[in-house]
């Protein structure tokens, strides 16, 4: 294998792995990955691979957490001018957008995480679920029925991973009825 000589940072070279990795994760799947695919694709040595990543596991984590946990968190800030309904409806549709956008690799780390022993310790969903009740309280709801709401959302959120839509203005239709329905289930506060 020619090996890709060009002058990486530490940083930029992670990257590149991790790009071309989550294509051959989607594509093959976590078991059918190999660290020589991922080297091979990224045109660099196993060696190289390995002085950036002590494993695949820890690529395809470094993948994938920005994705579903820290793209998360950061659609639960709330913005100064908001009212809790508005910060809501900004949630659902960044949500929805990154779900619709990373579908295929959405699926593949539910269904990894449900089919493989080496991810099974990692939780996304309960995380996820987790994360919207504290972001409720952050907005300033207080939910009567939290687990209607959150199944709601979650129930959303896994019908754009089947039926992605890449059109805007139909995504923030959909959220901003997805809280008008959760708005109605719940007393706010601050508004």
């Amino acid at each position: 294998m020619k090996e890709n000589k060009a002058r990486m940072s530490r940083e930029e070279r992670q990257a590149q792995i991790l790009e071309v990795s989550m294509k051959i994760f989607v594509e093959k799947g976590y078991k059918g990955t190999t660290t020589a695919h991922i080297a091979e694709a990224a045109g660099i040595s196993e060696v190289t691979l390995f002085r950036n990543f002590d494993s695949k596991r820890e690529i395809f984590l470094q993948g994938v957490v920005p994705i579903l946990t820290e793209t998360l968190e950061e659609s639960l800030r709330i913005e100064d001018s908001e009212s809790p309904r508005e910060a809501l409806e900004r949630f659902l549709s960044d949500r929805l957008t990154v779900i619709s956008e990373n579908h295929g690799v959405v699926r593949l780390i539910l269904m990894e995480n449900q089919m493989n022993q080496e991810l099974s310790d990692i939780d996304f969903i309960k995380t996820s679920g987790e994360l919207i009740k504290k972001g409720f309280i952050r907005m300033g709801f207080k939910i009567e029925n939290e687990d209607f709401a959150i199944r709601l959302i979650m129930g959303s959120i896994l019908s754009f991973l089947f039926l992605p839509v890449r059109n805007e203005h139909a995504v923030k239709e959909f959220a901003g009825e997805l809280a008008r329905i959760i708005d109605s289930t719940s007393t706010t506060r601050g508004v």
